[in-house]
C-alpha cells in the first residue's frame, strides 16, 4: 500500500490543493500518516492518567448521546458493539471539561477529519453536534494476551470519509506482536503499529476492512497491569437514535 507523510495538520487546513490530494489519495487505498501530531509529553501523561482512572474506578456502559458523561468501559466481546472486540474504552466528549482539554489538543485533527470529508471543518465540535452526529475522542486500552477488534469496515458518508487513529504506545516495547492493520484495495496489508509511533496519526478510507490482532495472544492477562496496546480514535459517530447513518460491518476473523 502506498504511505504518505505529513506533520502539520492545521497547514494543511489552510492548502486547499494539498487537501484535495490527500483526499484523493485516501480514496485510492493509500495509507496516510501525520507524524508527531500530538505532543510525547501529552501521550505520556494522558496513557498514565488513564491507567490510575482504569484502576480506581468501575468501569460503566452509556450509549452516545447528547449530554453523556465522560466515562470508561469494559469491551469484552459486548453484545451492545458493532464489531466484536476485547478492549477497555475512555470516552471523551466535547460538552464535557477534561484536565488535559483534549478537544483543544486535537481540534485539528477533527477539523481535518472533516474537510478530508468535504464538510466544514468544526461542524461537529459543538456541544450539540449536527443532524444526529456527534465528535467522540475513543482511547482504547487492547489488553496482552487478550485485546484484538474483529476485520471491519466503518461507515462512510457525509461525516467522514476516514477515522483518524493516533498511535499511543510503541511495538516491541509496549507488546511485541499483534496489532492494527489495513487490508488495501489489492488485498496488500500494512500493518499500521509497525510504521508509526505514539503520537502519530493515521488516515485511511474507513471502507477499507480493518481491525486489530490479537495482542501478544500467548502472554499472561492482567487487565490492571495495562500493558498492552494503546491508541485514540478521532470518531464522528451517530447518537443511538439516528438511523440515518449506517453502523460498521463486523466482517469476523478475531484473531
Amino acid at each position: 500500500m502506498k504511505m504518505i507523510d505529513f506533520s502539520e495538520p492545521g497547514h494543511i487546513l489552510k492548502d486547499p490543493e494539498r487537501l484535495e490530494e490527500l483526499r484523493d489519495e485516501i480514496i485510492r487505498g493509500s495509507v496516510v500518516v501525520g507524524r508527531s501530531v500530538i505532543n510525547s509529553d501529552l501521550v505520556t501523561n494522558l496513557v498514565d492518567y488513564l491507567k490510575r482512572v482504569g484502576r480506581n474506578s468501575l468501569p460503566t456502559y452509556a450509549p452516545i448521546e447528547i449530554g453523556q458523561p465522560n466515562f470508561h468501559r469494559l469491551n469484552m466481546s459486548d453484545e451492545r458493539s458493532y464489531v466484536e472486540g476485547c478492549f477497555h474504552q475512555f470516552v471523551f466528549y466535547p460538552w464535557n471539561q477534561d484536565v488535559f482539554d483534549l478537544f483543544s489538543q486535537t481540534r485539528d485533527l477533527f477539523c481535518l477529519k472533516s474537510a478530508l470529508s468535504g464538510m466544514p471543518p468544526d461542524l461537529y465540535l459543538g456541544r450539540e453536534g449536527n443532524e444526529g452526529v456527534v465528535a467522540r475522542l475513543a482511547i482504547q486500552f487492547y489488553p496482552k494476551g487478550l485485546g484484538y477488534l474483529n476485520r471491519h469496515r466503518d461507515p462512510v458518508g457525509s461525516h467522514q470519509l476516514t477515522v483518524p487513529t493516533v498511535t499511543l504506545s510503541t511495538k516491541g516495547v509496549d507488546f511485541e506482536s499483534g496489532g492494527l492493520f489495513v487490508e488495501g484495495l489489492d488485498g496488500d496489508r500494512c500493518e499500521i503499529d509497525d510504521i508509526t509511533g505514539p503520537g502519530d496519526a493515521v488516515f485511511v478510507d474507513a471502507r477499507l476492512t480493518h481491525g486489530v490482532d490479537r495482542i501478544d495472544p500467548d502472554a499472561e492477562v492482567d487487565w490492571l497491569s495495562f500493558q498492552g496496546r494503546w491508541s485514540m480514535l478521532i470518531a464522528t459517530n451517530k447518537v443511538a437514535s439516528n438511523e440515518a447513518v449506517p453502523n460498521a460491518v463486523d466482517l469476523g476473523d478475531a484473531s
